[in-house]
């Protein structure tokens, strides 16, 4: 195939993609849930840090979010809620459109298709990330508009330094969108959306254990949490370049390996 016979292909494909996962219901139902829920979580989780009303348990794990100013800490909190969010939910995408149609049977269908099924695992993959990490800009966007609306109202101000957390979150919860893309190769591999989902719920108990034996400033899958200080400003201050690149180096690496198994795909 040509050069520009794959990219009219590929381009076929993203269309038949972008409309079959606007039709999806788990797309329907995760969409609202990320962006609203995130800055609901991040103006309410630093209120009710502020208010002194949180006593017990939960009541260290919100300090950090009690002093400092109220719009960086909002999108401080977005960020480290984003950080976790766009990899479920981005794994969850992967588990429904890669694992769902091979485990019901319909892996057959795929031969019969005059695009060749690498390029339909391509535009397949790239729908799926571009729809997590459109939900993280948007869930960031309306963090800012109700960050700002919340300080106005206390006579506040919406300064450099929480653009500066705003611009972290928009970052973690993108890298944590490219992180869920090799689930598509686990769902491609096991033919399952349930084997997918628990292995994603298996990669996030691994980190907290990584996290917990100080190895999480390189491992990927715990750069974007600690990046955006949930395990504190000395580990933020841990994550640099190299560990960021190499956590960006995660989705295409994911995406090269599904298209490998897509090519060689068989209907049994």
């Amino acid at each position: 195939m040509t050069a520009l016979g794959a990219m009219t292909a590929l381009g076929t494909a993203l269309r038949v993609e972008v409309l079959a996962w606007r039709r999806s219901t788990v797309q329907r139902v995760a969409t609202p849930l990320l962006v609203l829920l995130v800055p609901l979580a991040a103006v309410g989780l630093t209120a009710l840090a502020r208010s002194g009303a949180v006593d017990g348990a939960g009541a260290p794990k919100l300090a950090a979010y009690a002093t400092g100013d109220p719009a960086t800490t909002h999108l401080g909190v977005a960020g480290q809620v984003l950080a976790v969010a766009a990899l479920m939910a981005g794994g969850f995408a992967a588990a429904a459109v890669f694992g769902q149609p091979l485990a019901d049977g319909r892996a057959g269908a795929y031969f019969g298709l005059a695009t060749p099924r690498g390029t339909v695992a391509l535009a397949r993959g790239l729908v799926v990330l571009a729809w997590t990490a459109a939900c993280v800009l948007v869930a960031i966007g309306l963090t800012v508009a109700l960050s700002a609306a919340v300080t106005a109202a206390a006579s506040g101000s919406f300064g450099s330094t929480a653009w500066a957390a705003a611009g972290r979150a928009l970052g973690a919860g993108v890298l944590a969108a490219g992180l869920a893309v090799p689930f598509a190769a686990v769902a491609t591999a096991t033919r399952s959306p349930l084997a997918t989902v628990g292995a994603l719920i298996g990669v996030v108990a691994l980190t907290q254990l990584v996290v917990l034996v100080g190895g999480g400033s390189w491992f990927p899958y715990a750069v974007p949490s600690l990046w955006t200080g949930t395990g504190g400003p000395a580990a933020a201050a841990g994550v640099g370049g190299g560990a960021l690149a190499l956590t960006a180096a995660v989705a295409p690496a994911g995406a090269a390996l599904v298209v490998a198994q897509w090519r060689r795909l068989t209907d049994v």
